[in-house]
């Protein structure tokens, strides 16, 4: 068994939002806001890109080592002797550890892949132990298939969220499906993560908070670059069980944390991540 120190990834968290047929325009354009941060949230405290980078083939892909980072990367050794499959824990510890970016994590991350990821048919499974982000409790299990290249030569993946949920100090919950297509338009000829940019399609649904069902649609491809926190272009489509449907479209490229918010015929700039 070997122990790797590791320079993690920023997560993102944000909070949960509320929806009254009896406030005012103000406060229901207010509501939709925070459930745009809201799923932007759950999708970011479900990002696992430090546990794909550390776990990519050997887990030395792109990696670098650092003293100070929050976990401690487990490497399994199999029985027989044979490189695959790969099986590996990210350990938080049972207490938070800050990161840079100033998210507090404790738990574990387990992570299990069948073949390199560049191979077609590769199958990564990503499962929590007694996780938090942010003392919010993270369950359930994602997993990230490669489907091999498509017409135009690129290679793609199906990435699922079965059975996710979230619990929050309050004792309340909220649970979440997604399942997700990426396309690797830019970066696959390289073994780096850097220069990588996705496309990425699907969608999602869940029960929030309040017990009010919520979906999310990807309209348009989201653009995903590595070195930006949130789709740098794109639309997405979000509806809440008793609302009208909120449509957020990211721009047209530049990597920042402004998208406009559609709601009706009104249009407003919004910051994300707040």
């Amino acid at each position: 068994m070997k122990t790797v120190k590791l320079l993690v990834v920023a997560l993102i968290t944000s909070g949960l939002f509320l929806s009254s047929c009896e406030q005012t325009d103000n406060e229901l354009t207010k509501a939709s806001d925070d459930a745009i941060q809201s799923i932007l949230g759950i999708t970011d405290l479900y990002n696992t890109d430090d546990a794909e980078e550390a776990t990519s083939d050997d887990g030395t892909k792109s990696v670098v080592e650092n003293p100070d980072a929050c976990f401690n990367l487990i490497i399994h050794e199999n029985e027989d002797g044979e490189f695959w499959p790969r099986s590996w824990t990210l350990d938080f510890g049972g207490e938070n550890c800050e990161n840079f970016n100033g998210v507090m994590r404790r738990g574990m991350i387990h992570v299990s892949l069948t073949d390199c990821w560049r191979n077609e048919g590769s199958l990564r499974t990503i499962s929590y132990e007694d996780f938090y982000v942010n003392d919010v409790q993270l369950e359930g299990v994602k997993t990230i298939e490669n489907t091999g290249l498509n017409e135009a030569e690129n290679m793609t993946w199906v990435r699922k969220m079965t059975d996710s949920k979230l619990t929050y100090e309050d004792g309340t919950n909220t649970t979440w499906n997604c399942e997700r297509f990426s396309e690797l338009v830019e970066g696959g000829d390289t073994w780096l993560f850097r220069d990588d940019i996705y496309m990425v399609t699907g969608g999602g649904n869940g029960i929030n908070q309040e017990g009010l069902t919520f979906s999310v649609e990807i309209t348009v491809p989201l653009a995903y670059v590595f070195a930006c926190r949130f789709p740098v272009s794109g639309e997405l489509t979000i509806i809440i069980e008793g609302s009208e449907a909120v449509i957020i479209d990211f721009g047209d490229g530049e990597c920042d944390k402004i998208a406009t918010q559609t709601i009706g015929d009104e249009v407003t700039e919004i910051e994300l991540g707040r």
